[in-house]
């Protein structure tokens, strides 16, 4: 029987070969940050398909299981997670305010460890999307602050 690996995982032994390449590869790609970006995603998924005979299932379930270990963070889920949020911070009458706006889009740029202003496009892409109006606020309250958000 093998020795458990030093990262704590007791399920080496159900792992073919190309799934252990696999996991070895999401490790690489994901070695100076955490969060695997979807095309990263999609061209890991791709060369464990064609290159590692790994069923595009059994690749997926590497994928997470490389999550629930907290080794990885996949981009599209924090992207649904943002939404999830942004939603939920509108409230009943789809409107967020500057100040939430900012918030979720600094949260939002933690998390995926880029730029905030490239995040506010994301956030604004996403209000676009859900029909989420941009709430009045200023001295004089306009909604100039969000048409300043260049759209991506």
């Amino acid at each position: 029987m093998r020795q458990a690996s030093q990262y704590g995982n007791n399920q080496d032994e159900y792992w073919s070969p190309g799934e252990e390449r696999l996991r070895q590869l999401v490790r690489l790609r994901t070695q100076r940050g955490r969060v695997l970006t979807a095309g990263d995603e999609d061209k890991l998924l791709e060369e464990a398909v064609t290159r590692l005979d790994v069923s595009l299932s059994r690749a997926r379930g590497v994928l997470y299981a490389e999550m629930q270990n907290g080794n990885i963070e996949l981009e599209t889920d924090i992207d649904d997670r943002m939404q999830e949020l942004v939603k939920s911070v509108a409230g009943a009458k789809d409107r967020l305010s500057r100040h939430d706006f900012e918030r979720i889009a600094v949260f939002y740029a933690s998390r995926l460890k880029s730029p905030v202003e490239a995040c506010r496009q994301k956030v604004k892409k996403i209000m676009e999307d859900e029909g989420i109006s941009p709430r009045r606020a200023g001295f004089i309250p306009s909604r100039s602050w969000y048409r300043r958000i260049k759209s991506s």
